[in-house]
């Protein structure tokens, strides 16, 4: 397991998803305050994972709740 920090912007990315989810996630209390380099909010690979997780379960609630959603 490595040490990389990735940007917000690389982690929406990597997962499909807006920056602004991530925040709004952060903002709900949904997951923990990303930590802050400069400006900037980076997550480590355990967080990154943790957001995979969390964004998989609300896909799949959502496609329950309205399958033409998903």
């Amino acid at each position: 397991m490595s040490n990389a920090m990735l940007t917000s912007g690389e982690v929406a990315r990597q997962l499909g998803v807006s920056v602004s989810l991530l925040r709004k996630l952060e903002a709900l209390e949904v997951t923990p305050p990303a930590q802050r380099i400069a400006r900037f909010r980076v997550y480590n690979e355990i967080e990154v994972e943790q957001l995979r997780r969390v964004i998989a379960d609300r896909r799949a609630r959502l496609s329950q709740a309205d399958p033409e959603a998903a």
